[in-house]
């Protein structure tokens, strides 16, 4: 049986991952990793299992994926709007953009006492942190992007007497899509990692605080269970970028 390029690549992850936690399910039950660092991949599976059917991670997903989806929509919609007003208007640019990126050089997560004295530990604390995380990212590669479109297309635009929605929407944003797409990648993952730090850290609810209280009891298998839906989450969200770009590249292609 022949299989085609993609499918082997596919087939490759899948043997990779059947080996990654078949030699982790060895190492704990030699002993050679203890059980208080790492718990063996079949108790992690069954007590993820167990905990998909308790109230109590039910309550900490649905928290953590609103939270989540609040996030990433403002720094969406926040990120775009300044990234294209980068864009726009290049004394804008050259005044804020220096500052965003000292600003985000620095560990922005040391900021949350701040946010926190201001607006109390909950989700309000948890969402503006993110957002902050994710709309830089975007902001900034959007405007790299839409900047660095060669010149022949804006002048096509022009010679067809496009308008401005028209010539955003038809000619620069597919032109940019790539820069664009990693933009939001980068922008969206940094708010989901936001999210879960800052519950971790404040101690406010969702999955992150959920983590953070079964480590300090030494829950190990809960632990790990509980990262396992956090990672689902990411492979979901990075999943839907893949479609989204795939979708956008075959309709302006």
């Amino acid at each position: 049986m022949r299989f085609d390029r993609r499918t082997k690549i596919r087939l490759g992850h899948l043997a990779f991952v059947v080996l990654f936690f078949a030699a982790l399910e060895a190492l704990v039950a030699s002993g050679a990793v203890s059980r208080l660092v790492l718990s063996r991949p079949s108790q992690i599976a069954l007590r993820l299992w167990e905990d998909l059917e308790s109230n109590e991670l039910q309550l900490s997903f649905v928290t953590t994926l609103k939270e989540v989806s609040i996030a990433l929509s403002l720094s969406l919609l926040i990120g775009a709007g300044l990234g294209y007003a980068f864009y726009r208007f290049h004394s804008f640019r050259r005044g804020l953009e220096p500052m965003l990126v000292a600003f985000y050089s620095a560990p922005a997560i040391l900021l949350y006492p701040v946010f926190l004295t201001f607006l109390g530990q909950g989700s309000a604390t948890v969402i503006t942190m993110a957002v902050l995380l994710g709309s830089v990212p975007i902001a900034i590669n959007m405007a790299v992007g839409l900047s660095g479109i060669e010149p022949i297309w804006r002048k096509v635009g022009r010679s067809l007497n496009a308008t401005s929605p028209q010539m955003l929407f038809r000619i620069l944003i597919p032109a940019a899509t790539p820069i664009l797409a990693t933009g939001f990648r980068l922008g969206l993952t940094f708010a989901l990692i936001g999210v879960i730090a800052l519950e971790f850290l404040t101690y406010s609810g969702g999955l992150g605080r959920l983590i953070s209280w079964r480590y300090f009891i030494f829950d190990t298998e809960g632990v790990y269970s509980a990262i396992a839906l956090v990672a689902a989450i990411a492979i979901l969200i990075n999943s839907m970028l893949s479609t989204m770009e795939r979708r956008i590249r075959g309709r302006w292609s």
